[in-house]
């Protein structure tokens, strides 16, 4: 067995050597099971970059092309060493295993791999000596191991295993120690083709993405541009959420120059693709729910800018292989996709086999569709089986995405470390084994709104054999009858039926806004975000979810409504006055209608009020009492201009006093008097006063008088 072995040193302690990047390369062969002539690799693999998780020693063990081996040739593999720990990890051996007898099936797989079932009998076929490796170290190691070593293999996956070792450190120390578990697949004829579909999906925190969190998605380093990065060159097949083409066309002028410049991107690369369902909503909770057509949105008009027509994506210069497309015309819709197909569903995967149906009319007008469904649908592909590409069920076509194979792409898609995407690249490639030699196999990658670059190039391609995923390929196939083995998610079920009555309500409570699509559009974009296949997946989730929707949609109902006083009236005409107020963000014009509980009051039956958003008016309505005395109760609603009630009647007490207007007047008519009548008398008074003293002055006496008091 011959190795070669590559150091790596963490960053801070090669400047702290100040010496600049320090690479140690030592190679030392120690053959077990026989001696053989050496052969090395001459190109180490690069060292992860992520941070390490945990403290101690990582080992890892990844045979070259995935895991493929070609029985009676040497085994070549890449034997990761990390040390974790802040202390140096002394020299030591890596002891290589391989197993004799081939894993029966899938679960036996991964149960292997996943490290949940116990080693089965495993022979020696080599050791590795490994060098001195620093605190956060890491090292690689090409081994290769002679065909002689690793003996003769049959067609199947073999388990594979790798144990470190190491003296102590120090006396009474523990010993250091690893292991990995690995694979190796001998192919059975011609591997499986893999036709893998990549989901373009964003989760907004609004109805629609914004255009600043366009400006972040769109960044030469955001997500959806690592996406676009990820699928070029590739024969991925794209399903896209079109709510992130129509959050980048309303915006218009307005929309960020690297949003506009990334859907023109998307539209010109060569990929086959299909739209997912606006929000990426999920259509089999709406066929349980019994919908004979899928919720859709048509009207973007509370979303579109003073002009009222979106900015058309306009057309790059291409530099792809494949045809230049084109912005849709005019009169396209705004969230179309160029070039994209609209009978592929990618729905949920429990359902009954008349759901399946019920889908199969989902297209425009009715059109025939074929929805995706996990193989973990079916019976076979429900006890870990592989099932074919194509099937039918009850008459009606699907596709089936191999579950298992799947999820270990989307693992990998997901990795920036080059060393844990090999090993779901390896999981990838053990699961394959299991499907019909040549067969063209459909993996559909996890909802995720982040992706590595580089892990979504490599998830596509390892197993895509060079050829183009056409989905033509795989529709044309012949199809296997197929059993549902699911049941239907009746939470979901119900909670479109409730939510569709909501939105009824809704759009009857919405009749009071100039233009009701304010309300009722971002009803539904909520509602088909909320059922969306990536969001709320357990049922917990998804509970808490639908009652924080259906309380939010009863407090917009809420938010306008009627504020009554209880005065009391002193006169048998007056205005009462009642508050209207709005919380919602839009005018909104309203009836006020008034019905007093005494035939003797006179009010008028309906007053038309107009209300400014986030704001609330006084309205006066105008009250004749033909009765002195009486306690009247005013009954107050509002409605609609179509006649829709609009929030919870309202009553208020008034309590009239005619009479009071008569008293109040004898009243203030008796102190007028009583003030004009002391004015006059101090004024008399002052007048004698003046008199007085002026004869006083001139020794004149005084008149004889009475004198007055006060």
């Amino acid at each position: 067995m011959t190795t070669k072995t590559t150091a790596n040193l963490p960053l801070r302690l090669r400047l702290r050597r100040a010496a600049g990047a320090l690479v140690v390369a030592l190679g030392l062969a120690l053959p077990l099971a026989a001696p053989s002539p050496a052969i090395a690799e001459s190109t180490p693999t690069p060292s992860p970059t992520q941070t390490p998780q945990h403290a101690g020693v990582q080992l890892s063990l990844l045979p070259e092309a995935n895991g493929s081996y070609v029985s009676g040739s040497p085994l070549t593999a890449t034997l990761t060493l990390r040390n974790d720990a802040t202390a140096g990890l002394g020299a030591g051996t890596v002891h290589l295993e391989l197993g004799r007898t081939a894993l029966g099936d899938r679960r036996a797989v991964t149960a292997w791999l996943d490290g949940s079932a116990d080693a089965p009998a495993l022979a020696a076929i080599g050791d590795v000596r490994t060098t001195v490796l620093d605190a956060e170290g890491t090292s690689r190691t090409q081994v290769v191991v002679p065909a002689a070593d690793v003996g003769t293999l049959a067609p199947g996956v073999y388990p594979l295993r790798a144990r470190f070792e190491a003296p102590a450190p120090s006396a009474g120390a523990p010993a250091p120690t690893a292991d990995t578990r690995s694979a190796l697949v001998v192919a059975q004829g011609a591997p499986a083709t893999v036709v893998t579909v990549v989901p373009i999906t964003a989760a907004p925190a609004g109805d629609l993405l914004s255009a600043a969190e366009l400006t972040a998605l769109t960044a030469p380093a955001g997500a959806l541009t690592a996406q676009l990065n990820g699928v070029a060159g590739t024969p991925a097949v794209l399903a896209i959420d079109p709510s992130i083409v129509a959050a980048i066309r309303v915006l218009g002028a307005s929309a960020p120059a690297t949003a506009t410049a990334w859907l023109a991107r998307l539209e010109t690369l060569p990929n086959e693709r299909f739209t997912l369902q606006f929000g990426d909503a999920d259509a089999t909770a709406q066929a349980a729910a019994g919908l004979a057509a899928p919720l859709t949105v048509d009207d973007f008009s509370p979303f579109l800018g003073p002009a009222g027509t979106p900015t058309p994506t306009p057309t790059p210069t291409t530099t792809s292989t494949g045809d230049p497309s084109t912005p849709p015309p005019a009169d396209a819709a705004i969230d179309a996709v160029a070039r994209a197909r609209a009978d592929i569903l990618w729905p949920r995967g429990e359902l009954t086999a008349a759901q399946v149906a019920t889908m199969s009319h989902y297209g425009a007008d009715g059109a025939g569709t074929v929805p995706i469904l996990p193989s973990t649908s079916f019976t076979a592909g429900a006890k870990d089986g592989a099932v074919a590409s194509r099937g039918m069920v009850d008459g009606a076509a699907v596709l089936v995405s191999d579950d298992a194979v799947s999820r270990a792409l989307s693992t990998a898609a997901g990795e920036p470390d080059a060393t844990a995407r090999g090993g779901a690249l390896l999981t990838a490639n053990a699961m394959l084994w299991f499907d019909a030699p040549g067969s063209t196999v459909l993996a559909g990658l996890s909802r995720a709104d982040t992706r590595s670059e580089q892990g979504l190039t490599n998830a596509v391609s390892a197993f895509s054999g060079g050829q183009e995923g056409r989905l033509d390929r795989v529709l044309s196939s012949a199809p296997a009858e197929l059993s549902l083995a699911t049941e239907s998610a009746e939470d979901r079920a119900a909670a479109v039926v409730a939510l569709n009555q909501d939105a009824d309500r809704l759009a009857q409570f919405a009749t009071i806004l100039e233009r009701p699509a304010d309300l009722t559009v971002r009803q539904r974009i909520s509602i088909l975000r909320l059922l969306g296949v990536g969001v709320h997946t357990k049922p917990a989730e998804f509970a808490d979810a639908l009652r924080a929707h259906r309380t939010a949609t009863q407090k917009t109902m809420d938010a306008v409504g009627i504020q009554p006083s209880n005065p009391i009236l002193i006169s048998p005409k007056v205005d009462v006055p009642v508050w209207v107020r709005n919380e919602l963000p839009y005018p909104v014009r309203v009836r006020l209608n008034v019905v007093p509980s005494d035939a003797r009051i006179e009010v008028p039956a309906a007053t038309d009020v107009q209300v400014q958003p986030s704001s609330t008016v006084r309205v006066r309505v105008p009250l004749e009492s033909h009765v002195a005395n009486a306690d009247v109760t005013l009954s107050m609603s509002l409605t609609s201009p179509t006649g829709v009630a609009i929030g919870p009647q309202r009553t208020t007490r008034l309590t009239i006093r005619a009479e009071w207007e008569t008293i109040g007047l004898i009243v203030f008519g008796s102190l007028g008097l009583l003030l004009i009548g002391a004015g006059i008398f101090r004024t008399i008074r002052r007048r004698r006063k003046a008199a007085d003293e002026k004869h006083a002055a001139h020794g004149m006496d005084e008149p004889a008088r009475e004198e007055t008091h006060e």
